[in-house]
């Protein structure tokens, strides 16, 4: 089973919830039927007896069980839960019960998802809840997320700017969504594993105990308190920089998506001629941010004047001044 906790195949989600189902009938040496747990499980018309078998025997195998099986099928195949077992079913529910474990892990299966199904562009934007339908990412340590682990989840990717799409009030995070670049970034260089990734990029700390203040334009004094403090006086004030390469990417996406966009007559022919602007800008030797970021900020404008456009507002996520 994989150690995260999601991607199970269905036989090893089944076969983690058998052995949480076992171990509390298993108090004393008596053997307990197999028969009412498969009973209950769907997909019934694939659980022949031989299937049943297998599974069962792996885990006795793995010495999580003792396993008897009986002549006539699954009605007569019994079972006894080990010690091993019993260790197993407890790491589960103590895994379940760390909500910083589980927070991750609903991130990481997120992105995960995302990327498999090519959900790397604003054109592509799958429901949220879809995750739900495929045990695979849906499941947890054999347990489904629940719909607030998925709000919370798309939420934390979209602040930190993995996932963009579409946004309802009644939601936190994003209903419709995909993966930015930073996302697929996340997926293909860190395994989907969403700390690591956001740790990696956080700009590295200073010495201990030491901050550095800078002042731009004309400076006298010394700082109050300034045990442990460099203080630069600078001459002017700069702007900050834009992202060049993400507002072009913006600028790329959405003269893409114009002709599905449906925007009015106006927007339409403005969207097309800002968009050609800032590719235009972006690509000289030394881009001028302040004009790319006025470019950038009109051709926003323009988009978050489409109401309910479902499109639109994925596109939004692409790029912030």
């Amino acid at each position: 089973m994989e150690e995260r906790g999601w991607g199970w195949t269905p036989t090893e989600i089944r076969q983690a919830q058998f052995i949480e189902w076992l171990v509390p009938q298993s108090s004393s040496a008596a053997y307990v039927s197999v028969k009412p747990f498969y009973d209950a499980q769907p997909g019934q018309e694939a659980l022949t007896a031989a299937v049943v078998h297998d599974e069962l025997w792996e885990l006795d195998q793995r010495s999580l069980i003792d396993f008897v099986p009986g002549l006539g099928g699954i009605e007569h195949y019994d079972a006894l839960a080990t010690a091993q077992g019993r260790r197993l079913a407890e790491e589960l529910q103590s895994r379940r019960a760390d909500k910083r474990q589980r927070k991750a892990a609903c991130r990481d299966a997120m992105v995960d998802c995302l990327y498999a199904r090519d959900a790397t562009s604003p054109l592509t934007q799958p429901a949220r809840d879809q995750m739900l339908d495929d045990p695979r990412w849906g499941t947890w340590l054999a347990e489904p997320f629940s719909a607030d682990d998925l709000d919370a989840a798309a939420a934390w990717l979209h602040r930190h700017g993995l996932v963009g799409g579409m946004t309802v009030e009644e939601c936190e995070g994003p209903v419709r969504l995909y993966l930015t670049d930073a996302g697929v970034a996340c997926a293909e260089e860190f395994g989907s594993d969403t700390t690591r990734y956001v740790t990696a990029r956080r700009p590295a700390a200073g010495p201990a105990g030491s901050n550095t203040v800078t002042i731009h334009g004309p400076a006298s004094g010394v700082i109050v308190g300034s045990h442990g403090i460099t203080q630069h006086a600078g001459d002017a004030v700069q702007s900050a920089g834009v992202d060049v390469a993400a507002l072009a990417r913006f600028a790329e996406t959405v003269a893409q998506a114009l002709p599905v966009l449906a925007l009015a007559p106006g927007d339409q022919q403005a969207a097309q001629t800002l968009t050609g602007q800032i590719i235009r800008a972006a690509s000289e030797p030394e881009p001028h941010h302040p004009r790319l970021r006025a470019l950038g900020r009109s051709l926003r404008a323009i988009l978050e004047g489409a109401a309910g456009n479902a499109l639109a507002a994925g596109l939004l996520g692409l790029w912030h001044p």
